[in-house]
């Protein structure tokens, strides 16, 4: 397990590989000429960077591990690596939904499909790609993380579970929903809304995505509501959506703040932060969190390149401490839930 102290990498302090260190070490000393003294200085100070380097990263997991064993309110934060291991596809990664969508509607950008203009322009073509993630979805299961959220809340140490992921994957656990008004206990918050869902943005009705209604779409015909006959959509968010009210409702961001105020501990989980909207959402509680820097924020996600791409995202460095653990979220998650005996 791999932990790595964010503002250690702010420093830009690199740790220099051993083997070029001994290598470099055995040439000054068989050379005790006038730079032998200086050379013998920075070889000190190489060590005590490593030594010192070694025990942040030793101390940002016992504080996690501290944290994790007697929080009660944990926020949740997930983003598409969660379903990887289910075998949802990713967004930006190689053969990820982006590349897809980028090969098939010859555009420069995959990421474009997910905007409401391109919605707009090319209807048929979005909906069928959104129904073949149903499809995905349909075959994959909640993954260990997943079950182990929903543990999580039974536990009621679930404080609450905002998901940028579209694949309703935690529906199929014990995990309840949020239903969009502020006294709704529920726990999970699709925040991109889902693809199991079909709305008619001109009446409002929500209702299952039937086979028979994604068959459709993928094959790019028009769905039409029940009740006012207008065409129904994915009840899923794209980027600038001029519908995001009626896939999420706007009152999210007073409840984030809310529960950003209870929290005692913060998780950021399968997430690559190579989106905006990943993004947004981290500075966002980032700024609610000012003030109680004693709240532990822990990034898990097996790629360290997550880390690098908030420290580029941030437009403020100051005070940016955020604890990363490079490991399968499945395993984490699932040691939190057992340290719940631990808790009085």
């Amino acid at each position: 397990l791999s932990v790595m102290a964010l503002e250690r990498e702010l420093s830009g302090a690199l740790e220099p590989a051993q083997g070029a260190d001994r290598a470099q070490e055995g040439q000054e000393d068989e050379d005790e000429g006038p730079g032998f003294e200086a050379s013998i200085g920075r070889r000190s100070l190489r060590k005590r960077q490593r030594t010192d380097a070694s025990q942040r990263r030793a101390e940002s997991l016992e504080q996690f591990w501290e944290s994790a064993s007697s929080c009660r309110n944990v926020l949740v934060f997930s983003g598409s690596g969660m379903s990887a291991a289910a075998g949802m596809s990713t967004f930006s990664s190689r053969g990820g939904l982006y590349e897809k969508a980028a090969k098939r509607f010859k555009i420069s950008s995959g990421a474009k499909l997910f905007h409401y203009n391109f919605f707009a322009r090319n209807r048929k073509d979005c909906q069928s790609f959104l129904a073949e993630i149903f499809f995905e979805s349909e075959k994959a299961q909640p993954t260990g993380s997943h079950h182990s959220l929903a543990r999580l809340e039974d536990e009621d140490r679930l404080l609450r579970h905002y998901t940028l992921n579209v694949d309703a994957l935690h529906r199929r656990t014990t995990a309840s929903l949020w239903s969009g008004d502020l006294s709704c206990p529920g726990r999970v918050v699709e925040l991109h809304g889902n693809c199991r869902e079909v709305i008619c943005t001109s009446c409002n009705l929500v209702s299952d995505m039937s086979t028979e209604t994604a068959q459709k779409f993928k094959k790019g015909k028009i769905v039409p509501c029940q009740i006012c006959n207008q065409e129904l959509r994915p009840k899923v968010m794209l980027y600038d959506d001029a519908d995001s009210e009626d896939i999420t409702s706007n009152t999210v961001m007073d409840l984030l703040e809310e529960d950003v105020e209870k929290a005692d501990l913060v998780l950021w989980v399968g997430m690559s932060f190579k989106q905006s909207a990943s993004l947004e959402y981290f500075r966002q509680v980032r700024k609610l969190l000012q003030g109680r820097e004693d709240i532990v924020q822990a990034l898990i996600n097996p790629d360290e390149e997550a880390v690098f791409n908030i420290v580029s995202g941030s437009n403020n460095l100051d005070n940016l401490n955020i604890i990363s653990i490079q490991a399968a979220a499945d395993s984490i998650l699932d040691q939190i839930v057992n340290m719940g005996d631990k808790i009085d």
